[in-house]
């Protein structure tokens, strides 16, 4: 029989209203994973980090998933919906965050241009609209996106509303 080693699990769960889980909630789903953990919320999602013991990758995927889905539903009331299991060795882990691999990211001004828009309305855009793609990192310069993201937002043809206030009927 295998013998017990350590696992970093990276999961992600889909919550319509992450906004609305308070830090709190988030401290109870930490204190309810197993080991070392982590959890952040982005614009849609809840994302956790965590170390699992298990003597292989698919018992540590099975441990990940169950203790994510236990963690939810003891902070939530529900077991939530999982989107996403990621499980990699303590060593792999370690590697892939001491060199992490090159992104291309646009600043505030490059998405605006890829759009064809200000940039006040990309900034405008990412905080109000769901539909327009999270900042990876959002710096004293501003906003930082993935050029993927958005290229893939021109191309899905997201929600274009106009500012202000919409035109009266008649």
């Amino acid at each position: 029989m295998p013998q017990e080693r350590e696992w970093r699990a990276l999961v992600t769960w889909r919550h319509p209203a992450p906004h609305e889980v308070d830090d709190d909630r988030l401290n109870v789903i930490v204190q309810a994973l197993p080991g070392f953990a982590i959890v952040q919320r982005t614009l849609d999602r809840l994302r956790a980090e965590m170390t699992v013991q298990a003597p292989t990758i698919r018992q540590a995927a099975e441990a990940a998933a169950r203790a994510a889905r236990a963690a939810h539903a003891h902070a939530l009331g529900e077991q939530g919906e999982l989107v996403s299991l990621r499980v990699l060795t303590l060593e792999e882990h370690d590697y892939e965050i001491s060199r992490p691999g090159a992104m291309d990211l646009v600043g505030l001004k490059e998405a605006a241009e890829l759009l064809g828009i200000s940039h006040q309305r990309v900034d405008q855009l990412w905080r109000t609209n769901p539909e327009f793609p999270a900042p990876v990192a959002q710096l004293s310069a501003g906003a930082i996106f993935t050029r993927a993201s958005i290229l893939a937002a021109q191309e899905r043809g997201w929600k274009r509303r106009p500012p202000g206030r919409p035109r009266k009927a008649g």
